[in-house]
């Protein structure tokens, strides 16, 4: 099998466009795999693999092009030591009628010939979600995100794959080791803002997505908040406390944006969603009782020590607090995250030529609930084999939750 370059067509276009006769990149090199990745400029996401120098000629003569294996093998002979380091030519001829390209890659000892690859131009990246997806019109659109937990970072990334062009991501937390078993990041990303390592996956995704990161806190930052939705076509919130929910809420009644509220609940037993329209008559807040909890479905799902803060006693250790901590499997969480990014295609194309106008006559509710199994909260469903048109886990239903009159945020 024959080593595999990858190049970016636009940094290509800007070699040529600049009329050098030689340039110098950095390859990466997947080990063991004879692919490698070059680049003519720094990379936006930090690269995987080994890097080598990469070389890209621009040969004005047909026959220096056609020998220009033999020319890099004696000239890297006698000037480079034969340690195992690995060097890339990149060679170009513009011809009369299309560019001939071909690659060498210096091993060793001995020179090979490279197959090259391009990474086209973004207008192609999304081309086969054309006419489920209106995919100009998705490269234009602005998504704020507000929590970048597993629901998040889920979201973004599949938001990227779908074509969305603008991203602003809200989140004050760092990557930590319990993070890892749900999130999209890594043990790579320890320590980073989750704003920060989000960003790296949609760029591998979508490389030529614009991207804001704000590191801060809703609640304390209502201000920015305000700036950043007001600029927003759509709103996700994958936070997991109410008392960001009610700003985010607060702020959208305001500027009559739309939201989906997402969230799981114990042991991500099940969830719902939550859809904030602008010309509603029922807000986040109708949802809430009182006392915090939701008239609707069940006590939030506690994913971190942090989400017990002002919920248990200052004296409980932390040993104890670890206990309280209940998570739930990322597979349960994932259909949870599919329906909000579902929602959110429905909601943004809902007036685009595509498919999209008919699934938005079906999805008119304002809240859809999901149960995993039939446990605690959900004993009472019917089993799965055995439903008889009764409710039954592993099945989205949705109704539209009425207003509360005496809501303060949207009466």
């Amino acid at each position: 099998m024959k080593n595999k370059v990858f190049l970016y067509e636009e940094q290509l276009l800007e070699v040529l466009a600049s009329n050098v006769e030689q340039t110098t990149g950095v390859a990466y090199e997947w080990r063991g795999e004879k692919v490698y990745h070059v680049y003519t400029k720094a990379p936006q996401v930090a690269p995987a693999g080994y890097p080598a120098v990469a070389y890209i000629r621009v040969f004005e003569d047909k026959k220096a092009f056609e020998e220009s294996r033999e020319a890099f093998y004696n000239y890297l002979f006698d000037h480079f030591p034969k340690d195992g380091t690995h060097l890339l030519l990149i060679c170009l001829y513009q011809g009369t009628e299309k560019l001939e390209h071909k690659a060498h890659l210096f091993d060793i000892d001995t020179v090979v010939d490279c197959d090259i690859h391009f990474i086209p131009k973004k207008s192609e990246l999304y081309s086969r979600s054309k006419g489920l997806l209106e995919t100009e019109y998705m490269e234009q659109c602005k998504v704020l995100i507000i929590g970048l937990g597993s629901f998040g970072s889920t979201i973004a990334v599949e938001l990227a794959k779908s074509g969305v062009g603008e991203f602003i991501l809200m989140d004050m937390d760092f990557m930590e080791l319990h993070n890892i078993a749900r999130h999209q990041c890594g043990v790579n990303d320890l320590g980073r803002y989750k704003t920060k390592a989000v960003r790296d996956l949609i760029l591998q995704k979508n490389p030529f997505a614009k991207i804001e990161t704000h590191e801060v806190s809703v609640v304390k930052k209502y201000q920015l908040l305000h700036t950043l939705m007001a600029k927003s076509d759509l709103v996700i919130c994958a936070t997991d406390n109410n008392t960001s929910r009610f700003a985010v809420n607060q702020a959208a009644i305001k500027l009559q944006k739309k939201v989906i509220f997402g969230r799981a609940i114990t042991r991500a037993e099940g969830g719902d969603v939550f859809v904030l329209r602008p010309d509603a008559k029922t807000c986040y807040a109708c949802l809430i009782n009182d006392d915090g909890t939701n008239k609707y479905s069940q006590e939030e799902e506690i994913s971190t020590t942090k989400q017990l803060e002002g919920l248990v006693p200052a004296y409980v250790s932390p040993e104890d607090k670890d206990v309280l901590v209940q998570v739930g499997l990322s597979s349960d969480i994932m259909p949870i995250c599919n329906m909000i990014v579902k929602l959110f295609l429905i909601e943004l194309n809902r007036y685009t030529p595509t498919a999209m106008p008919y699934l938005a006559k079906e999805f008119t509710y304002n809240y859809y609930f999901w149960a995993n199994r039939r446990s605690r909260y959900y004993t009472n469903y019917r089993p799965f084999n055995d439903a008889q048109g009764l409710p039954t886990i592993l099945k989205w239903y949705g109704t539209d939750i009425p207003a509360n009159e005496n809501c303060t945020c949207c009466n």
